[in-house]
């Protein structure tokens, strides 16, 4: 049946019917907060649902019908994923200013326009082949995915440069051709070890088990590869057919700018105190190495989008209300899950997960079981009796939490528990005790009628039964100082 068959008319029935809520522990916490205030209204989506058309429907579902609500959040991984692609549109518009930047930098340095767009144009190809590989393969533009342009202006870009600087202090000595022969060879090596050793950095992403990390890793080199033909050999064949009849002569040998002049004494202050810069560098690698030991990978929501960040707040809001914004799965299979020993392990489960920081609130069919055994026989129990419990189930068939709880068939169910915490690290320090626990138990068992046995052959099974109730206060925190006595 339902929860709410007859809805409140009065202050005085609204009252009791928010104390018989709270004191529900299926619902209190799960779907009512502590304090009565806010309600919790879960909605299952399709597989690829996208999350700005499911919001404005809610919205538009929604608003007329909320009435004297004083706030409506909507919140759930569809909605996040559509904040995440509206922050990859804010990305690429990063990109467009740090292209502006750059072309500022660029005229300053080169002071012509090739000198300008010619390394930005490296960027922008290699940006390009990789988004067009990125759409010829099927994949769609994931946040660290569309960072990949301006990757390519600030690393890209710096290939280009180093080859027109070159190119440009030999052009005042040589003939076009011999420019960019000089050139190429001078800078090919530098350049293909730049980029062998940043396309490492980024392939070693690939072993991420997080697929948009790895498909990062994966495009980055990609890109940096691109980047890499074209610096050298398009800027190669550009020069060849089109070259500079004029050069600035701020990159002459004998060239006396104040930038020229400030890295010559630079220069001769690092040559003449090779041993002062030695040990200054020795210094700034142990400090690198003991600090670096101290770095904690994390990988939440919060520490990715950062606190101040809406879908952070709403979250922290969520935490406060009902402990956590997430759910843990515990995915149970049997040949009958409403076996009194497959229920009992999945509450124990439960029992067990509440003792751990990071998790709360867990629920499973076990507790409607146990629910429904209260209300028949006024016992807090799951019966061991399984014709107590069809006897059980029969009553309760009809109700949409067993069914969306159970698979088919009846042989498999799962047990949500609520995450607590928004950290990644300690929600895999809780899944790797819950995993710890969860392998303890007995995976195959026989079922025994010790009504049907004589005395001794009863005694054979005590320490077996005398196990699984140490086993059950164990899991409830009632510790058993001389377990074999």
């Amino acid at each position: 049946k339902d929860t709410i068959e007859v809805f409140p008319e009065t202050e005085e029935e609204a009252e009791e019917l928010k104390k018989s809520l709270l004191a529900d522990s299926m619902i209190n916490g799960k779907f009512i907060s502590s304090d009565g205030k806010v309600g919790l209204i879960m909605i299952e989506t399709k597989e690829g649902m996208d999350g700005e058309k499911l919001r404005k429907a809610l919205e538009k579902t929604v608003e007329p019908l909320k009435g004297d609500a004083v706030k409506v959040v909507y919140f759930g991984m569809p909605l996040i994923s559509a904040y995440i692609a509206d922050s990859s549109k804010d990305t690429m518009r990063l990109s467009i200013i740090s292209a502006l930047v750059i072309l500022l930098v660029l005229y300053f340095c080169f002071r012509n326009l090739r000198g300008v767009f010619l390394p930005i144009l490296i960027a922008l190809l290699s940006s390009l082949w990789v988004m067009g590989l990125v759409g010829t393969l099927g994949k769609s533009v994931t946040m660290m995915v569309s960072t990949v342009p301006v990757l390519m202006i600030s690393l890209a870009t710096a290939y280009g440069i180093h080859f027109l600087s070159r190119y440009y202090e030999e052009r005042h000595n040589l003939g076009p051709i011999d420019a960019v022969k000089m050139t190429i060879e001078d800078t090919f090596v530098p350049i293909l070890m730049s980029a062998l050793t940043t396309m490492a950095g980024f392939i070693s992403l690939t072993t991420a088990s997080i697929k948009p990390m790895t498909e990062f890793g994966i495009f980055s080199t990609l890109g940096i590869f691109f980047a890499f033909i074209l610096a050298t050999f398009f800027l190669g064949s550009f020069y060849t057919i089109l070259p500079s009849k004029k050069v600035h002569k701020k990159f002459s040998y004998e060239s006396n700018d104040i930038i020229t002049k400030v890295l010559r004494i630079l220069s001769h202050s690092i040559l003449n105190r090779k041993k002062v810069i030695t040990i200054f560098f020795i210094i700034m690698i142990g400090i690198s190495i003991f600090y670096g030991t101290k770095v904690r990978p994390e990988s939440s929501i919060e520490s990715r989008l950062g606190k101040d960040n809406p879908i952070a707040k709403i979250m922290d809001y969520f935490k406060e209300k009902f402990g956590g914004v997430d759910f843990l799965y515990v995915y149970v299979k049997s040949e009958n899950i409403k076996n009194p020993y497959v229920l009992r392990k999945i509450k124990d489960i439960e029992v067990y997960s509440e003792h751990l920081p990071s998790l709360k609130e867990p629920s499973s069919l076990a507790d409607f079981i146990i629910q429904l055994n209260d209300a028949m026989e006024n016992k807090k129990i799951v019966p061991a009796d399984p014709h107590k419990i069809d006897n059980l189930w029969f009553f309760g068939g009809d109700n949409k939490y067993i069914k969306s709880m159970v698979g088919e068939e009846d042989k498999d169910t799962v047990a949500m528990i609520r995450t607590k915490e928004m950290s990644s690290n300690a929600l895999t320090k809780a899944i790797a005790k819950m995993n710890n626990f969860i392998e303890k138990i007995p995976k195959k068992v026989k079922a025994v009628d010790l009504s049907r046995l004589n005395s001794n052959e009863r005694e054979k099974y005590y320490p077996y039964i005398a196990d699984e109730i140490i086993d059950a206060l164990s899991v409830r925190g009632i510790v058993i100082k001389n377990r074999e006595e």
